[in-house]
């Protein structure tokens, strides 16, 4: 691992276990800064849960027009199709990360902990990317060694 292949990605509570359910396979974004195939999310839910709950790999980035994205993808993202138009209501595009191995974390790594792998740590609107000594403490934290693999195929 490098610093360019794992970062801290925000995501909703409610997205955030459907992911690491199995339930929901793709995050979906109006606009992300540039990651690559293969990058390491690390899941953190945000309030009111405050923590990392798990880890996925970025298995490829799709883009097109909202209504392209949902006709394709739509079944895999654990949103209703009202609440999916009024996200993306305006945009010209939509983005979808499509996610892999997905894995919950043995410990949720809560917000007080997270600030001790980097002064001031807040949690990022988006995207943060993490170094190789924050990624393998956020590992240790994690209890990596009691992941548990998601109900994803």
């Amino acid at each position: 691992m490098n610093v360019e292949n794992d970062a801290i990605i925000s995501i909703h509570p409610r997205y955030a276990h459907a992911i690491l359910d199995g339930v929901k396979t793709i995050e979906l974004r109006r606009r992300i800064p540039s990651i690559s195939i293969g990058t390491r999310l690390w899941i953190y839910a945000t309030r009111p849960v405050g923590a990392v709950i798990g880890i996925a790999t970025v298995e490829r980035i799709v883009r097109g027009e909202p209504e392209q994205i949902w006709v394709e993808f739509g079944h895999q993202a654990a949103i209703e199709r009202p609440d999916y138009d009024a996200y993306f209501e305006g945009a010209q595009e939509a983005i979808g990360i499509v996610l892999a191995q997905v894995q919950r974390n043995a410990e949720q790594v809560e917000i007080e902990r997270l600030r001790t792998l980097r002064d001031g740590f807040h949690p990022p609107q988006v995207i943060m990317w993490i170094s190789e000594c924050e990624a393998q403490s956020l590992q240790r934290m994690s209890n990596e060694d009691g992941f548990r693999v998601s109900g994803m195929k």
